[in-house]
């Protein structure tokens, strides 16, 4: 098995990212790259009916000057980057699929819409994110209560997802989306937006940072409340790749480029902090076709390759559990419809990442339309891996019981209508709660919005 590690030592300076006026990416087959244009102009949106109006709030930017590489779908065989170290890497468990685990599954209808999020509060309290990529569009959350599913408009206008939610300290509810900012797409405007709901209300700000970035946005929340945001600046706007984004306690932001170089997006970032509070982002990094981790350091950040073994690290999820062991589930592309799930796993003294193979995908599809967050990790009581993914045809969860993966079909779709992304969060019982999409494929962004939840037959 073929391996590697790059290590690199990146310091994010101080500077200013310059957008170009260059084109949106349009969708793709999963051979070539997206060919970059301008979306066609369209009417205004509504006003929001219920969401106060957002506040702009200024951020203190750090920023290196992008190197601008061409967009690339990931190549399911890359060729070996020259000049590589090879490192000692723990040789991965053998692949497995294990046997079924025995679930009930309680499926409900949410609402209508694409790419949702789910999030739970102490209590076991669901809701779902969820939103609609069109001119006029909208974003929205749905919370479960014994009548069913009360829905919130947190705001209209035209958006990018995916969306991440998070349920903070005192079950305050977080949310993170893209903001086109405008009623048509400009490619030097658009920024990531931030929303929380406190007390019954929600409050929306966009983090202002130079050019059209704020990508594949995702969010972590520490324990003081405060926000961590993962995101992409892309190359398809002169953009430099991988962005923090930090909230301190009095709300200002911080915005660091972290030194990925010039990569595209579509293919998911995921942020956790430790215990010591420092950040870390798993991604996939295109110029080797291989999974990084990317953590600051008192010095700035360091990037290392956690799996370089085929073209994988495509749409990764990311959980630092409470004893500091490292989750990481995320994708190796075999074909353009095909590939395998993966898991990494170490704890932070440990030097070499344990790899294990979780279980297949066939029924992919990629480009603008096309597959987002397939993959989506929790950790349990125990400390085991959960593991949710899915393609055009299935909804799988994959439960680590200490020896392999021990695997259930949550959904199916026969005439592959499901929608190529998933959300997976445990409560305290260790039951597992997903949100996906019903109705949408490579054909169509939106569907019709799923809750899944499971109890052990």
């Amino acid at each position: 098995m073929r391996s590697k590690m790059n290590t690199r030592m990146m310091l994010a300076f101080g500077g200013v990212i310059t957008a170009f006026l260059v084109a949106c990416s349009s969708a793709t087959t999963p051979a070539a790259g997206p060919t970059p244009q301008i979306p066609p102009a369209v009417q205004p949106a509504p006003a929001p009916a219920v969401a106060p109006s957002p506040v702009a709030t200024s951020a203190t930017v750090t920023a290196i000057v992008p190197t601008v590489a061409p967009t690339t779908e990931p190549a399911p065989s890359p060729t070996e980057p020259a000049q590589q170290t090879q490192p000692t890497q723990a040789e991965p468990s053998p692949a497995a699929e294990g046997s079924a685990t025995s679930f009930a599954w309680t499926i409900e209808d949410v609402g209508e819409g694409a790419k949702p999020a789910i999030a739970l509060t102490d209590d076991g309290s669901a809701y779902v994110a969820y939103m609609l990529e069109a001119m006029p569009g909208f974003v929205k959350v749905a919370r479960r209560d014994d009548s069913g599913w009360q829905t919130d408009t947190v705001e209209e206008g035209y958006f990018y997802g995916p969306l991440d939610l998070v349920s903070g300290p005192d079950d305050t509810i977080h949310l993170t989306y893209h903001d086109h900012e405008e009623n048509q797409f400009q490619p030097d405007k658009g920024d990531v937006a931030y929303a929380v709901l406190e007390n019954g209300e929600w409050s929306k700000e966009n983090v202002f940072n130079n050019g059209h970035d704020g990508w594949d946005t995702r969010l972590f929340v520490d324990s003081n409340g405060n926000a961590h945001i993962s995101a992409i600046d892309p190359e398809e706007f002169n953009g430099a790749g991988l962005e923090y984004y930090r909230q301190d306690s009095s709300g200002d932001w911080t915005v660091e480029q972290v030194g990925s170089g010039s990569i595209t997006y579509k293919y998911a970032t995921a942020v956790a902090t430790d215990a010591q509070g420092n950040p870390h982002i798993a991604y996939y990094d295109q110029r080797g076709n291989d999974l990084a981790l990317a953590s600051r350091t008192d010095s700035g950040w360091e990037i290392n390759t956690v799996d370089g073994d085929g073209s994988t690290g495509l749409f990764s999820a990311l959980v630092i559990d409470a004893s500091g062991r490292y989750h990481i589930s995320y994708f190796e592309k075999e074909t353009n419809s095909s590939g395998i799930v993966k898991y990494a796993t170490k704890t932070a003294n440990d030097s070499d990442w344990e790899i294990r193979e979780v279980g297949p995908l066939d029924s992919l599809s990629f480009g603008f339309v096309g597959a987002r967050n397939i993959t989506s990790v929790a950790v349990d009581s125990s400390g085991n891996p959960w593991i949710a993914y899915t393609d055009e045809e299935v909804v799988n969860l994959a439960v680590w019981d200490g020896v392999e993966w021990q695997t259930s079909v949550v959904a199916d779709s026969s005439d592959g209508s499901l929608g190529q992304i998933i959300s997976l969060k445990l409560d305290g019982n260790d039951d597992p709660h997903l949100a996906y999409v019903e109705g949408a494929s490579s054909r169509a962004a939106d569907g019709v919005v799923k809750y899944a939840t499971g109890e052990r037959g």
